[in-house]
């Protein structure tokens, strides 16, 4: 059962960055715009290859995702910029399906004297993308000549010299930078982009990446969606689905606060309750994850996503739907979305306990509020579901945990070549 086509795959991801900091979107892809024309002049790469490293240049910026304060791309580069590199590098091999094109993004921001003498394919690449980035960087202030000097004046201190010289050749063949300026070059980058051919498993490790992607925004909302997922496949293995309503079910419960990507960090990360204006924004989080997430995957795992506030009564939102409005797997994901707060850890809570989550919730179906047989579900087969949850969440939080720890290796060594 296909989940999503591959070009629906891209502009999803595109989409969904883009809402999170559309500066950071439209700098990624002019940069791979230029970075592809480059390679394209090297005459040593196939097209599915160029593809995907039109995509790495594109997202070479996604570790800055995380930044709330970015006020332009020159305070970006200026401010020990090779964090964002190594957070992105780090993003990429963790959780992306391109995890073997990472390097690339680490050492888009080193300069060539730092790694000409141990030089590997993939940090060459990294410096022609570090070029690439500082030529979209500088047209604002820069003329054509002017671009061409101060690249020569950094030849093999900044930038390699054959890197400069692609970039010379591209934009005599290609017209780069006039194309760059005009942005005349998006129709050819949709339709490069759109060409990438991807697996089931490349596909789905695409939409955990975006599941991920909201860990830009908070951290807790991440550790969130992972036992979500887990805690939802368990019910609905539980309560027998079918494979069908399975697999709809994870993908809804993996992508169902997408939305929060638009929620501002505050808010998010409030350490109180919020009030009643805050708690207005907080809502809006479902509706937005239906916008992002309507017309590019199926319908059913798009409604099962929206609909996790939903309640019975018709108290929920944002539809007010109610009874026989709402699917089995819809139900599901809305008890899970709940147990898995009461479940997890944040700033201004521990941990509720067995005897305390299983109340809150049998009070809720009691009340009309959630389905009273998918709680009487997990209330008769909670420790074991729990167990469950506990062993397959573990991979993806040891996952992300090891993420956060090299962070902190690499940043050293970047640090002393500053």
């Amino acid at each position: 059962m296909e989940v999503i086509g591959n070009k629906e795959m891209i502009n999803i991801l595109r989409k969904t960055l883009n809402l999170m900091d559309n500066r950071l979107m439209n700098h990624g892809e002019r940069v791979g715009y230029i970075f592809y024309k480059m390679l394209s002049c090297e005459n040593k790469y196939s097209e599915d290859e160029l593809r995907i490293y039109t995509l790495v240049g594109l997202l070479h910026d996604i570790g800055a995702f995380r930044e709330d304060d970015i006020k332009d791309m020159l305070q970006l580069e200026a401010n020990k910029n090779f964090e964002h590199s190594i957070y992105g590098y780090l993003f990429l091999k963790y959780l992306s399906p391109l995890s073997e094109f990472a390097e690339i993004v680490l050492y888009h921001h080193t300069d060539y004297y730092n790694i000409k003498q141990n030089l590997t394919p993939l940090k060459e690449l990294g410096n022609y993308l570090k070029l690439a980035d500082r030529v979209d960087v500088i047209l604002t202030y820069y003329n054509e000549k002017d671009i061409i000097r101060l690249l020569n004046e950094k030849s093999e201190i900044k930038y390699s010299k054959k890197a400069i010289q692609s970039f010379i050749k591209a934009n005599s063949t290609y017209n780069v930078i006039e194309h760059t300026k005009d942005r005349s070059y998006s129709g050819e980058l949709n339709k490069l982009l759109e060409g990438i051919k991807m697996t089931a498993v490349e596909k789905d490790k695409y939409l955990n990446m975006l599941a991920y992607s909201i860990d830009f925004r908070s951290e807790y909302t991440v550790m969130h969606t992972i036992t979500t997922v887990s805690l939802a496949d368990e019910i609905g293995r539980f309560m027998d689905l079918s494979k069908e309503d399975q697999i709809n079910l994870h993908y809804g419960a993996l992508l169902h606060d997408i939305g929060k990507i638009s929620t501002p960090l505050n808010i998010l990360e409030s350490p109180g309750r919020l009030t009643g204006e805050e708690m207005a924004i907080m809502r809006r989080h479902v509706k937005d994850t239906y916008e992002i997430l309507n017309g590019y995957i199926k319908e059913e795992i798009v409604e099962i996503a929206a609909r996790h506030h939903e309640k019975l009564d018709g108290s929920g939102y944002f539809r007010k739907l109610k009874g026989d409005q709402l699917t089995l797997p819809q139900r599901i994901l809305g008890v899970a979305d709940i147990v898995s707060a009461l479940y997890g850890v944040r700033s201004y809570k521990k941990a509720y306990d067995k005897e305390t989550i299983i109340r809150i919730i049998k009070t809720e179906a009691e009340g009309g509020k959630v389905c009273r047989a998918t709680v009487n579900c997990l209330v008769s087969n909670y420790d074991e579901i729990i167990k469950n949850v506990e062993r397959n969440s573990r991979n993806s939080l040891e996952m992300y945990n090891e993420l956060k720890i090299n962070f902190n290796g690499y940043y050293n060594t970047f640090e002393n070549w500053e």
